[in-house]
């Protein structure tokens, strides 16, 4: 049994007139009443009841004709999915993040991203950093947010810086720093400070060459946190003082004190990892619709672009 078979069944179970039905499918009427034998035939029982005042479908028949309308709308369903998964509007993204790396873009992008493409589903895992790398180097998820680029990766991963982060103080409550609007690195000189390892790979030796910079060494506490959860935490404690991006704002349970650095110190950046040879359409969907907003977001898109669509989406994917 064919899906055309079903077609030319529904058809004359509409029509109950063998004739109209074959030329509402461009058929002859002949050849269209074979098939509904055969059909009838291959399916064992009679569908339809003839006689002069024309023709009813049976029981057996009702119960075909609702199977075989729910069998032709999945798989017209299976080829709109099919053609829309290709144009990046359907089928689905793994998406890794972590609580102190949600940035309000990748949410605002993501709600639009939804409405202009339902058929797209999105699935999320919360992984620290250095997780979503091992992530998708074994091709787990699609994409990541992470602080830094690793050029000895970068044979498998493309890093895209998406926003320079600015780094900012993390000071207990009451700390007399705290009292100030501002902070010069140099004024952390005789500070103790709470080192992250796992969850931020290359993070202290990124932030120990800017206090070098600034003429002096950083001290370490003993205290090691292994995630920024628990380095916000030895802070609050009042176990040290750390340099985080800004970001760590966005732990908002734990009482810590921030402060901005003046002047302006190199920022962090913020990088969309994905694989390299990752050609999924709705990867690439989205990644032009994460740049569009933040051009927009750093002014440097035109005043007057407008706002995208899906037909604009469509014409960005690759050939």
């Amino acid at each position: 049994m064919e899906l055309r078979h079903l077609r030319y069944f529904v058809a004359v179970a509409e029509e109950l007139n063998v004739r109209q039905a074959a030329t509402r499918l461009h058929l002859s009427q002949p050849p269209l009443s074979r098939q509904i034998h055969d059909l009838e035939e291959e399916v064992g029982t009679n569908l339809f009841v003839r006689s002069q005042s024309g023709m009813h479908l049976t029981e057996a028949g009702r119960t075909f004709l609702t199977e075989a309308r729910s069998i032709l709308a999945q798989s017209q369903r299976a080829i709109q999915l099919a053609q829309a998964a290709s144009r990046g509007e359907a089928g689905h993204l793994d998406i890794a993040y972590s609580i102190e790396g949600i940035e309000p873009i990748l949410v605002t992008v993501m709600r639009r991203f939804r409405q202009l493409f339902p058929m797209v589903e999105f699935r999320f895992r919360e992984l620290q950093q250095y997780q979503q790398i091992q992530e998708l180097i074994h091709r787990q998820v699609d994409i990541g947010y992470v602080p830094m680029r690793f050029p000895e990766l970068e044979s498998e991963l493309i890093f895209e810086c998406l926003r320079k982060a600015q780094y900012l103080v993390a000071l207990p409550p009451g700390h007399p720093l705290a009292k100030q609007r501002h902070l010069r690195l140099s004024a952390l000189a005789n500070e103790k400070f709470i080192s992250i390892q796992r969850a931020l790979p290359g993070y202290n030796s990124s932030f120990v060459s800017l206090c070098r910079s600034a003429g002096f060494t950083p001290q370490f506490a003993r205290e090691e946190a292994d995630r920024p959860l628990s380095l916000l935490g030895w802070v609050s404690a009042g176990f040290g003082i750390a340099l985080v991006p800004e970001t760590f704002r966005q732990i908002l349970a734990i009482a810590v004190e921030f402060r901005p650095l003046r002047p302006n110190i190199p920022t962090f950046d913020m990088h969309l990892a994905w694989r390299r040879d990752n050609q999924s359409p709705v990867l690439h969907a989205f990644l032009e619709m994460l740049r569009e907003h933040a051009q927009a977001e750093t002014g440097a898109a035109k005043s007057d672009q407008k706002t995208i669509t899906n037909r604009q989406i469509t014409k960005m994917l690759p050939v």
